[in-house]
């Protein structure tokens, strides 16, 4: 027994000094073999890339986004949805990457990306006060306080990390802002060299300016799943609270977020929701309190012709609209219109209101609203206002006679209450609406 016992740890010795010389060295000859794969992949997908070898384990990357077409495609090959507009916003940014090469037993590369130049619109049309931020920010990189870490698995299936503790604060002689991140840790897994999960957790995160703002967030969870082109998104957060006092005091506190959202991918159409739950959102102005409990959101667009929709979007940032702009708008919509597109929300509600000291029922809502597809578009050649008679909606609101009768003593909403007639059912006020062809009709009977 003590020579079995004697040969496998000779064995096991063997295998550590083989690993710690020759296995590892092989390990970090694959691993530079793929990044420098990589490397070539991102030259030719929009980004301008300079490399410096500083040792056998170690390597210095410079990363500059350069074409933002190519960029865009890039991601989208990636599952990362970003629009051109937003990549347009980091042209000429550079990025510092050093690579480290088998930092740990488990791990094959090491990565600290941060950023080493701010992008180009930043430096667009700078006053005096932009250029003392500009020029704290670039003290702040060039000390490397926004820095990323990340390690990658041997079998390349697996990834951890952290973003960099920040606690850092800024004078200009007329303000104090201070700035707080901490705990910002996650791994996740990838297949087919794409990320496919990200688990993400967040201590705190606070913004303050002297005693005039305060904005923190605290215990941040969440978890993204990418798969076939699928996204979903779940996170929970413990509190978010917002302090002001400018011209007056406001207090906003939420406690125990929960949300989910989803993009699924049918053929060619998309179908996006989403879900949020807060348990009590407290708000405080000028001395008076409002507190709901028990909110819930829930929400859906279906049937979205992605490309379409993209499209769409991209025209609509257009800063003077032509004619040709306005006819592709026209009819992209009519595409979008012809595969159902429709919104359905099931419901947003909060359960339980406290007013000044008084608790009682709050409100629900659901509604439904799509485009006719059979809609006569050329209506749209004489006004295209016309667009509203492709709209068919239809809403339903069911409101605690409190709720009402607050809302009946604001003087701006006094008028309109007093035109809309609810229907009482079931100790509640309802109000059911619809829109179909451009008329609306309130309770069965037209509007106006």
């Amino acid at each position: 027994m003590k020579k079995i016992g004697l040969t496998l740890s000779a064995l096991v010795l063997i295998f550590v000094i083989y690993y710690m010389s020759t296995g590892s060295k092989q390990i970090t000859k694959e691993m530079r073999e793929e990044v420098n794969k990589e490397l070539i992949k991102l030259k030719s997908s929009g980004f301008e890339i300079d490399e410096q070898n500083l040792s056998d384990k170690k390597q210095h990357i410079v990363l500059t986004f350069k074409d933002t077409d190519k960029i865009v495609q890039y991601l989208k090959k990636q599952n990362q949805n970003i629009s051109k507009r937003d990549i347009e916003m980091i042209k000429g940014m550079q990025m510092g990457v050093d690579i480290e090469y088998m930092p740990t037993a488990k791990d094959a590369v090491g990565l600290d990306i941060y950023p080493l130049k701010l992008p180009n619109s930043f430096y667009q049309d700078m006053n005096e006060e932009d250029k003392k931020i500009i020029s704290e920010l670039e003290k702040m990189m060039k000390d490397k306080v926004f820095l990323t870490h990340i390690n990658i698995n041997k079998l390349l299936s697996g990834f951890d990390g952290y973003v960099k503790d920040i606690d850092r604060t800024f004078d200009n002689n007329k303000s104090k802002a201070h700035v707080i991140s901490k705990g910002f840790k996650f791994n996740g897994s990838i297949e087919d060299e794409i990320i496919e999960d990200i688990q993400q957790k967040i201590d705190i995160i606070s913004f303050k300016i002297d005693k005039k703002l305060d904005i923190n967030l605290s215990n941040l969870n969440s978890d993204i799943k990418t798969e076939n082109k699928n996204f979903i998104y779940d996170y929970n957060i413990k509190s978010f609270n917002i302090k002001m006092d400018v011209e007056e005091a406001l207090r906003l506190s939420a406690n125990n977020i929960q949300g989910k959202s989803e993009d699924i991918l049918k053929g060619e159409l998309l179908n996006s929701s989403s879900k949020l739950k807060i348990k009590s959102v407290k708000l405080q102005e000028n001395n008076k309190e409002t507190i709901l409990n028990n909110i819930n959101i829930d929400s859906s667009l279906k049937n979205i012709d992605k490309q379409a929709l993209e499209k769409l979007e991209q025209l609509s940032s257009i800063d003077e609209m032509d004619d040709n702009a306005s006819n592709q708008i026209i009819q992209l919509i009519k595409e979008i219109a012809k595969n159902d597109i429709a919104l359905d929300v099931p419901e947003i509600s909060i359960e339980k209101i406290t007013n000044e000291g008084k608790t009682f029922d709050g409100f629900k809502i659901n509604a439904f609203a799509k485009l006719d597809k059979n809609f006569n578009w050329s209506k749209l050649d004489n006004d295209p206002f016309n667009l509203i008679e492709a709209i068919n909606a239809k809403v339903h609101i069911e409101a605690s006679n409190e709720l009402v009768n607050i809302i009946s003593t604001n003087p701006q909403a006094m008028v309109m209450m007093m035109i809309i007639q609810p229907v009482d059912k079931n100790g509640t006020k309802n109000y059911d609406i619809e829109f179909d062809k451009g008329s609306l009709k309130i309770n069965g009977k037209p509007f106006m």
